[in-house]
């Protein structure tokens, strides 16, 4: 049984970057440039959430950032009512968003 936990983590976090990585491209098609997306990720992946996210009005939204729920699947019970698959699955939303806006501006741009 511990194997497939092990197991089980291993492939939550091969996930996370994954979606992460879709989500940097997603951005970066969307925005056009590959230096404007690392101007927009960096600091929204490391810095919006651990700065403004430190009062309790801004945590319960911040925590909904990719950043922040995407760190929840390195955790193997719940923090503040985001377990390892609830955040896997915000961040599955906003990658997806990422994605669909990408494409969307895509198409609109060189159509």
């Amino acid at each position: 049984m511990q194997g497939h936990r092990r197991r089980l983590r291993v492939a939550r976090r091969g996930l996370y970057l994954g979606l992460l990585t879709v989500l940097a491209a997603g951005v970066a098609t969307a925005v056009r440039s590959q230096v404007a997306a690392l101007g927009l990720l960096v600091p929204l992946l490391t810095l919006v959430q651990p700065v403004v996210g430190t009062t309790s009005a801004a945590y319960r939204l911040t925590r909904l950032l990719p950043d922040a729920a995407g760190q929840a699947v390195l955790h193997t019970r719940a923090t503040d009512g985001l377990g390892p698959w609830s955040g896997l699955a915000v961040l599955a939303a906003w990658t997806l968003a990422a994605v669909l806006t990408g494409w969307w501006v895509l198409e609109r741009r060189d159509a």
